[in-house]
């Protein structure tokens, strides 16, 4: 059967492992190089993906010989020639006869093949809508609509392309986010929109999910539209800029365009609450009327979705509500670490057969499960690692052992991580790195923000349920969701039993979790539900603010010295959070930090020898508020814990070959 390595060579760059039409392994460059996004300087990025493309080989007992089929994906292809030539920019020596190309424009097109030849499906049409998509001419793909029949290539049936390659939201030379004075597309403005609300890191790269979780804050500041116009023609954004800099959100100066967000760390008014109410509003009905249209012009109701934009569960419930489809399938790695997979399965599928090799006919199976990461427990000695930490394990005899005892934790009000063999691929925590606590016990979800996530408050939390109960708590328009990609109302009855995952809106986004799901999430979730009578947990990425979701074991066990998690499942093996109070923390760089009150008087007694316990004595303050002021300062990286604990260092990458020479040398 051919093996077919896919690659996406852009932000959020990942690599993909299809073996007979289906996914076997794949994996994101973030987890591996600890980068978000996996923003990798470029002298580096060859060699880190070289790294996370063995790492995903190693996992399957495989090497590059084995190998069929390479073929790569980029939003910067310019052209065919630079489509056929992709690979070379990994420095891959790949034979001739075993390199394959998308044609181009192939960034969309990856998306899509992404979304249907996982679904399911026989046929149906496929949408994509994002920020930005591949240059084409002197522009960049916008929003595309595809046909996909049996016995037939991708059709296209609907492209709106922006007229220039620039990418809106960028930092200028002055440290400024500017912007074009024409705006344009449905992914463009809801990433302007949530850059103004100051939802970004790593440079400009916006964290649209705050904004859909703000909006149910606000209402709408006009009845019209201010950003996105539904027309009879079209889609239209007009009055885009015009709006934000009559909104106070943007203004002209004598570079241009030019954003004024949120400062970081300025408290959410309620113009920023509305903002959110609005663009989620307009982004929604621009959405259903590109879906309208498109179905009218393919007559297939059977839709499936993918870009950056269809994370957004609020509009997949109301296109699962409103639109003239009669089933929907998003693709749960819908941002562009998908797009090596979607490479692949269009390789297998349209290329392959070219190639000599017989496809098999008949619809592609189904994606039933996202565990495709490379195995991070297996071969490995955790009740070692876990000592080598400092901390004292727990082997359970069996998985069942162990979700026994993580269920009576979550019962007893405990907040725990959960780590199986293999991560998922996309950006969503589904079991097998996962933080999990009681939906019930009220000041859960403020625990969990303040003390474990360091994120904001209002930003809600999932619920995971098993599959055949869920009807009964959530009040979902379809059999399931098992990739947390759809939000419903909780029931009524249920709101008060779960109410750690009920949003302000009374919705919750939901994850159906099946019998057959492989892996041990399903048997955490029924251990529960024996033990409490509740189907539900709480589940969160496991992360804390800023940092990727852990890949390997010692980061969850990084974890559990850097927040308040009560412990942690690492396969079969329980390993305990430290003694706080016995922990004696050092400062790293006090004349940096600006702090004040108990938290300066904490930096400056860390001297690497006093215990929190004996700070805390000095400080006049309560060991608990020492051990939270010593928690945050340690991940904003002003100290650290003086145990001989292992540090926690990033991977490696090769150094520059030359240093940079001075100006005027």
């Amino acid at each position: 059967m051919p093996l077919v390595i896919g690659y996406n060579l852009s932000h959020d760059s990942s690599v993909c492992l299809v073996d007979d039409g289906r996914i076997r392994a794949a994996a994101a460059l973030e987890r591996s190089c600890r980068i978000k996004r996996g923003v990798v300087a470029a002298h580096a990025y060859a060699a880190a993906m070289a790294r996370l493309t063995r790492e995903v080989l190693d996992g399957e007992r495989l090497s590059a010989a084995d190998i069929d089929h390479w073929i790569a994906t980029s939003t910067e292809s310019r052209d065919q020639q630079d489509e056929d030539q992709l690979a070379d920019s990994l420095g891959l020596i790949v034979p001739a006869a075993k390199r394959l190309a998308m044609p181009h424009p192939a960034h969309h097109l990856a998306h899509a093949s992404a979304a249907f030849y996982t679904s399911g499906f026989e046929q149906a049409s496929a949408l994509v809508v994002d920020a930005y998509g591949s240059r084409y001419g002197a522009g960049r793909e916008r929003e595309t609509g595809f046909a996909f029949r049996p016995g037939e290539m991708p059709q296209v049936v609907l492209r709106t392309e922006r007229d220039h390659h620039r990418i809106a939201g960028r930092i200028r030379q002055d440290g400024t986010i500017g912007l074009p004075e024409q705006l344009s597309g449905i992914g463009e403005l809801y990433r302007v929109i949530t850059l103004a609300l100051g939802f970004f890191e790593a440079g400009t790269y916006d964290d649209a999910g705050k904004t859909m979780g703000l909006a149910p804050f606000g209402k709408r500041i006009s009845r019209e539209n201010l950003f996105i116009d539904v027309t009879p023609g079209g889609l239209r954004f007009d009055r885009a800029a015009a709006s934000l800099v009559d909104l106070g959100f943007a203004v002209r100066d004598a570079a241009g365009l030019r954003l004024l967000p949120r400062p970081a760390g300025a408290p959410l008014q309620d113009k920023h609450r509305d903002l959110a109410a609005q663009i989620q509003i307009e982004f929604e009905e621009a959405c259903l009327y590109l879906v309208r249209d498109l179905v009218s012009r393919t007559n297939l109701p059977s839709l499936v979705l993918s870009g950056g934009c269809f994370l957004n569960s609020v509009l997949n419930a109301r296109l699962l509500r409103d639109a003239p489809i009669d089933r929907l399938s998003v693709f749960p790695a819908a941002t562009d670490d998908g797009n090596a997979a979607g490479a692949a399965l269009y390789a297998h599928h349209n290329l392959t057969a070219a190639a000599g090799r017989q496809l098999k006919a008949g619809p592609a199976p189904r994606l039933q499960h996202v565990y495709f990461g490379p195995p991070r427990l297996t071969g490995r000695d955790i009740p070692a690692l876990a000592r080598e930490w400092g901390l004292e394990p727990i082997e359970h005899s069996s998985m069942a052992d162990a979700a026994a005892a993580a269920a009576k934790a979550i019962a007893e009000g405990q907040i725990i991580g959960w780590f199986d063999d293999r991560g998922e691929l996309g950006p969503r925590a589904l079991g097998a790195r996962s933080i999990l606590c009681h939906p019930g016990i009220p000041g859960m979800k403020d625990l969990l923000n303040h003390k474990v996530k360091y994120r904001e408050t209002f930003r809600p939390f999932a619920g995971a349920v098993l599959a055949e109960r869920a009807d009964k708590w959530f009040e979902m328009a379809t059999a399931d969701s098992p990739f947390m990609l759809q939000v419903w109302p909780v029931a009524q009855h249920a709101r008060g039993q779960v109410t750690e995952i009920v949003h302000v809106d009374g919705t919750c986004r939901v994850q159906t979790v099946a019998a057959d799901l492989p892996g041990s999430f399903r048997g955490l979730l029924e251990a529960f539900d024996r033990l409490t009578g509740l189907p539900v947990l709480l589940n969160t990425s496991f992360n804390l603010r800023g940092m990727p979701i852990v890949e390997r074991p010692e980061e969850a066990l990084d974890c559990l010295y850097g927040s308040r998690l009560d412990r942690v499942f690492l396969g079969p093996v329980e390993v305990p959070a430290p003694d706080f109070g016995a922990l004696a923390p050092a400062a790293i760089d006090i004349a940096e930090a600006q702090t004040d009150g108990v938290a300066a008087a904490v930096l400056q007694l860390a001297d690497g020898d006093r215990p929190l316990t004996a700070i805390a004595q000095v400080a006049g303050a309560s060991v608990d508020d020492v051990i939270d002021i010593a928690l945050d300062l340690r991940r904003r990286k002003l100290l650290r814990w003086n145990n001989g604990l292992p540090a926690l260092t990033p991977p490696s990458l090769p150094l520059p070959q030359y240093e940079a020479q001075p100006t005027g040398q």
